[in-house]
This record gives C-alpha cells, structure tokens and sequence, in this order.
C-alpha cells in the first residue's frame, strides 16, 4: 500500500523539475546575458514559482491520492 509521501514526491519531483527547467530555457530568450543581475533573477524567479506550484500540487495530490502505483511483484 503506497502512503501519502508518495504521492506528493510522484507529483512534486517531476512537477517541480520541468517548470524549473521550462522557465529558465524560456526566459533566457528574454534576457542579456551580460547582466548578471537578470540571470540571477531569472533563476530564482524559476526556482521559487517551480518549488511553489509543486508544494500546492504535490499537497493536493496527497488528500486526493491521484496516480495509478501498482504493487511491485517478486517476479
């Protein structure tokens, strides 16, 4: 039987991970790579909306337990 810390880190890892990298590929089209000031914005701004919509996520994955984890056979 899978709890409920599974559910959050099967929702919150891969959530996190790809608007991460999402927002940062994206927005350093937008930016002058001579500025370090919006190169240092830019990635926390991408770290904290990322960390941010995988907590409320990966929180209500945890009471609505959405996901299909099978058991894992001896075989």
């Amino acid at each position: 039987m899978t709890n409920r810390s599974t559910y959050f880190k099967m929702t919150f890892i891969p959530i996190s991970a790809g608007l991460f990298a999402g927002i940062l590929v994206f927005g350093l089209f937008d930016i002058d790579f001579s500025d370090r000031e919006a190169l240092k914005n830019l990635l926390l701004k991408s770290l904290v909306i990322a960390v941010g919509t995988g907590l409320i996520l990966g929180i209500l994955n945890m009471f609505f337990k959405i996901g299909n984890f099978q058991k894992k056979g001896n075989s």
